[in-house]
């Protein structure tokens, strides 16, 4: 009996580890991340988190290198090297796929949110799972979403109404949305890649731009625009993805484990956001930045009429989406 005894627990410990021995991705994988920021900066480390989860929980059979400050190329290109496959995972802003997932512009819609909690509850619910959807057609997966902030426009002179912002060179994404955002405030949009923003700030290419308060002071954006005006337009989310083509090549369990750490790594990463936020305003205000608070954004956000009807007017899908977010408390 004792024989037979043995052999049936071999037999359930080998069926224990079928799910692993089966797979296409039981051997070990090396795996290449994109991140447009610094290490340090609260996406690199919600990034580096996420690959530590991972390795941990998959006993190293995968493991995660994050190639930070842009080193795999702008953006634009690393979405669609993430697309061919060529990068496994990555961290990105929604605004560039305006023109690829219709339902990211919805999210970049200016005076969308009421505020960070309002944002959180709509990405995490209604709107990520329909931008989720959209990434997925075209080779993306999305896993979680980072804070990003709310955006602010900062200039080489003082904007205190939209009236200033009439013919300054306004630095923006590559996006239509954008584009036509900048518009209706009156600026001339520039579409320029993140990297060159500081030296086109310095020799007057651009008048300025918009970001939030870590991106402005970690890039030293503020040694160049010395005005900061809270217009808080936008506060786009940011998706923690991977590749499709990588993605179907994981068992069950593996991207379960992704999904989890994915999901702990974005808590991780909106708590450093928040305590980074406070501590690069207090940075930039001590080295003599001039801050110029905005208290009411409704003539701001009354010029913005054109655009949402442009993107969500004549678009059920869309629209309903900006009511559910708008309602939701």
């Amino acid at each position: 009996m004792k024989p037979l005894r043995a052999l049936r627990a071999a037999a359930l410990a080998a069926a224990a580890l079928l799910p692993w021995m089966a797979a296409p991705s039981a051997e070990a994988q090396e795996w290449r991340g994109w991140n447009i920021h610094a290490a340090d900066y609260p996406n690199g480390r919600g990034m580096d988190r996420f690959g530590e989860l991972v390795a941990q929980r998959t006993n190293n059979r995968i493991r995660m290198r994050t190639y930070h400050s842009a080193q795999l190329g702008q953006q634009d290109e690393a979405i669609q090297q993430m697309r061919l496959g060529s990068i496994d995972f990555a961290n990105f802003n929604l605004s560039p796929f305006n023109n690829l997932a219709p339902s990211t512009q919805v999210v970049t819609l200016p005076f969308l949110f009421r505020d960070v909690a309002h944002m959180q509850r709509a990405i995490d619910g209604v709107a990520g799972e329909e931008i989720a959807r959209d990434l997925e057609g075209i080779g993306i997966i999305a896993l979680s979403w980072f804070d990003a902030g709310a955006r602010s426009l900062y200039t080489t002179r003082p904007v205190r109404t939209p009236a200033d912002l009439r013919g300054m060179k306004i630095r923006v994404q590559t996006s239509d949305l954008w584009i036509d955002l900048m518009r209706a405030l009156g600026a001339n949009p520039t579409p320029l890649p993140f990297g060159e923003v500081f030296t086109s700030l310095q020799s007057g290419v651009i008048d300025g731009a918009e970001n939030n308060w870590p991106s402005y002071e970690s890039t030293r954006h503020f040694e160049v625009a010395r005005f900061f005006t809270t217009t808080e337009h936008s506060n786009v989310p940011e998706v923690l993805a991977v590749s499709r083509q990588r993605w179907q090549r994981l068992n069950e369990q593996e991207r379960n484990i992704l999904r989890d750490s994915a999901r702990e790594a974005a808590a991780f990463q909106r708590q450093v956001w928040a305590e980074r936020e406070v501590a690069s305003r207090q940075a930039v205000e001590r080295a003599g930045v001039n801050v110029i608070e905005i208290a009411d954004r409704r003539p701001w956000a009354e010029l913005m009429a054109p655009v949402y009807q442009k993107y969500t007017g004549s678009n059920p899908r869309l629209s309903g989406m900006v009511t559910r977010i708008r309602e939701l408390q």
